[in-house]
């Protein structure tokens, strides 16, 4: 979307002529924004959570767990003289989440630095944005499946298998099995979402590698992102601990909740003279809160 900003960005930092490993000591925040491109580029996360400021150590919002519209007629129409229907927004007592911080650190040495060799750095920065991405995402996942598993009224989908349905022969394929078992599968759950009558429009898919995979298998190589366009949805792949195989979801985009942000991802650095390297601190402070969870369908069973 061209209009989309990643939420963990640090301060963008003017760039011109060849960068050095000199100046990236002099100016670790150059780094910060390398860290950040990596991240961006691998982070689900980021896709489901609307970005929030975090302040004082922590986020406060509200959950909404059912539609509470109050009007005898349909939510939004309005008879000639009666009331506007209320739409609670809101439910019970504030939520509150504590920020959490996630990163590491990697080195340079004196003689590195002297050749201008940036690929110690790069290494460097490559393994903390690999560590921050499955981090992030694994908190993520985990606010989002403790919600689902605690709240009664969840909304939840179980499949028959979407391996078992790569398995049927075409001669015995109907609209229940095969391509048209992951199809109803889909439907259904966005049926789900949509039956709440909250507004919602689920357009997000989540999937593990292997799932993704019996997804792209039973649609075809060809054919399963024009499927998935039919239906309305973007699929997006992780491999996240916080989900067992055959665990996904399915949602509207940034809808769930809010990835409150305290301290963007950051680099600072500190000569060690003992050893004669430069060493490197890069981090990012958040916190995750699930405001909206009749927005997603928690899919299991799909591994079948």
């Amino acid at each position: 979307m061209a209009d989309f900003t990643f939420p963990l960005s640090p301060a963008r930092v003017n760039e011109s002529g060849t960068i050095t490993t000199s100046m990236l000591v002099k100016e670790p925040t150059r780094l910060s924004s390398y860290v950040s491109k990596l991240t961006e580029a691998n982070l689900v996360s980021q896709f489901l959570f609307t970005s929030t400021a975090a302040k004082g150590g922590a986020i406060m919002y509200d959950r909404l767990e059912a539609n509470m519209a109050l009007a005898p007629e349909k939510p939004g129409v309005i008879a000639p003289g009666a009331e506007f229907p209320a739409f609670s927004t809101s439910q019970g007592k504030p939520k509150i989440d504590r920020v959490v911080k996630t990163g590491g650190h990697y080195d340079l040495t004196r003689e590195a630095e002297k050749r201008n060799d940036p690929i110690i750095l790069q290494r460097g920065a490559n393994r903390v944005a690999n560590t921050m991405v499955k981090d992030i995402d694994n908190r993520a996942f985990a606010v989002i499946d403790d919600v689902l598993t605690n709240m009664e009224g969840a909304l939840k989908l179980e499949s028959d298998g979407w391996a078992a349905a790569g398995k049927v022969t075409a001669s015995q394929k109907t609209a229940l099995t095969g391509e048209g078992k992951l199809i109803d599968d889909l439907e259904e759950a966005k049926l789900k979402i949509e039956e709440t009558n909250l507004g919602y429009i689920p357009d997000t898919l989540v999937l593990k590698p292997r799932d993704a995979k019996n997804l792209r298998a039973v649609f075809g190589v060809n054919n399963w992102q024009s499927v998935l366009s039919t239906l309305g949805l973007r699929l997006y792949i992780s491999n996240t601990d916080s989900f067992a195989d055959g665990e996904g979801l399915l949602l509207q985009r940034g809808a769930i909740g809010v990835m409150g942000v305290e301290d963007p991802i950051s680099t600072d650095n500190e000569y060690i003279k003992s050893r004669q390297v430069t060493r490197f601190y890069t981090w990012a402070t958040m916190a995750f809160g699930v405001t909206d969870p009749l927005s997603v369908v928690k899919l299991s069973g799909l591994a079948q």
